[in-house]
């Protein structure tokens, strides 16, 4: 059964219990990453062993479908580890404007549920393996092997808050040409060209690309099945009004759901299959439409990144944001196909967390004219225990400018500043410091129940 969230629940998943009391510093006493963690293992659960296990898998596409076979088990029933990693970080050579794929790769690599799922997937070289059928899943193994264990120091040796640790020494940094020769590998709105491009819309192309390989891999592995239309994450033009839905009625897939006051409402949900990577990042929010004299029309719609306008003046924190996007809108202008104008309203609710949650401040504003305004403002937004990734916008253009990413490191109990190549202890004062240069644009948390 699914579990709805308001706001409140929201900040609880993200932010801890008392937001504004006993806020929580991050902390290692109970995150403790010993050396043997590079060698770590995504563990399915337990299930019958059989011989069919030890079969030898044969014919063109079984090679992939082994890579995702274990001795116990397949994808289907992967556990996702969440436990922090101390990596030692190493910079990225920018040479063609890839700032943008740059600070989106370190904010993946430094989250754990997705580490640790990469780092148990065998490496195959181009050598053994030249020709794939998941160049995006291999390109993403090859780079989190890049990465090495570094140890956390003793609790006398670390220091929370703004007092960090400074000589932090990072490995030497490299250029991942194969992970941007993935826009010219698969088809992509992204430029093959270096030409600067959006970090939200590459971290979709991204955990689409994974999430669709991954499904391909599943129909390798698992029983023949009806495989329906799978629904990735919506685009923000989706979470609005469900005309098609009102105008047509009725769907393959709906049901009629009791709410409170024994109120009905027919709600609708696109056929979606699970991966590890909709378990690490994909979420559900729920769009209500209300009618006059019908019941409630909803549509349960997945997403990777939490969309949030943050264009009124009255939104200044990511509360506000938040409260905002839940709240209930009046929908003027609509009529049915008999020309009759009705009175509608709107509302969407957060259904489903993910582990990792991306919220994405939308600071690229479309005009009417048909040109793009970055939309320059501070956004608060608290630093404590769950958020782990900032990546900024720098720049007043919407059609350039420049992308870093801050990264909280566990072994440093400490954040670091990573700009490409260039990597640098910062305090914790300076993760919340903007400037009309440098804004924040996606904002990473971890669900503090997993944690």
């Amino acid at each position: 059964m699914r579990r709805r969230f308001s706001v409140s629940q929201v900040l609880y998943h993200i932010f801890g219990e008392n937001e504004g009391e006993d806020t929580k510093q991050h902390s290692n006493s109970d995150e403790q990453v010993s050396e043997e963690e590079d060698n770590v293992e995504y563990h399915p659960e337990d299930t019958d062993t059989s011989d069919e296990s030890d079969e030898e898998v044969t014919g063109a596409e079984a090679a992939p479908a082994e890579r995702f076979k274990s001795k116990n088990g397949v994808i289907e029933n992967v556990k996702l580890i969440h436990k922090p990693v101390s990596l030692q970080p190493r910079g990225l050579i920018n040479k063609g404007n890839w700032c943008y794929i740059n600070a989106t790769l370190q904010a993946l690599i430094a989250c754990p549920p997705m580490y640790h799922l990469m780092k148990s997937i065998p490496v195959f070289t181009e050598t053994e393996r030249p020709c794939t059928s998941t160049p995006m899943l291999d390109s993403f193994v090859r780079l989190v092997n890049e990465f090495s264990n570094m140890p956390v120091p003793s609790k006398a040796k670390q220091q929370g808050g703004d007092k960090v640790v400074k000589d932090i020494r990072p490995g030497s940094a490299f250029e991942p040409t194969y992970i941007y020769k993935l826009l010219t590998v698969i088809k992509s709105s992204l430029s093959e060209k270096g030409r600067q491009e959006d970090a939200e819309e590459y971290l979709g192309f991204i955990l689409n690309g994974l999430h669709e390989e991954m499904l391909a891999l599943k129909r390798l592995v698992l029983p023949k099945e009806d495989n329906g239309f799978v629904l990735n994450g919506p685009e923000p033009s989706q979470v609005g009004v469900e005309e098609e839905m009102l105008e047509e009625g009725g769907s393959d897939d709906e049901w009629e759901q009791v709410g409170p006051r024994n109120k009905s409402s027919i709600t609708r949900q696109a056929d979606f299959i699970r991966t590890p990577i909709t378990d690490i990042f994909g979420g559900h929010i729920r769009s209500v439409v209300y009618q006059q004299s019908s019941k409630e029309s909803a549509t349960l719609q997945p997403f990777f990144s939490l969309q949030l306008d943050i264009q009124s003046e009255k939104i200044r924190t990511v509360q506000d944001a938040l409260e905002s996007l839940v709240a209930r809108e009046s929908v003027q202008g609509y009529t049915t196909k008999s020309k009759q104008e009705i009175e509608i309203s709107r509302r969407v609710t957060l259904e489903e967390l993910p582990p990792v949650l991306v919220l994405h401040l939308k600071r690229f504003v479309y005009e009417k004219s048909g040109g793009c305004q970055k939309l320059i403002k501070n956004i608060e937004y608290p630093v404590d225990l769950e958020i782990s990734k900032v990546v900024y916008h720098h720049g007043n253009s919407a059609t350039g400018g420049h992308y870093t990413t801050d990264v909280f490191h566990i072994g440093l109990n400490g954040w670091l500043r990573i700009d490409d190549q260039l990597v640098k202890v910062i305090g914790q004062h300076q993760v919340v410091k903007q400037t009309a240069e440098r804004t924040v644009y996606l904002l990473y948390y971890r669900r503090v129940d997993l944690l």
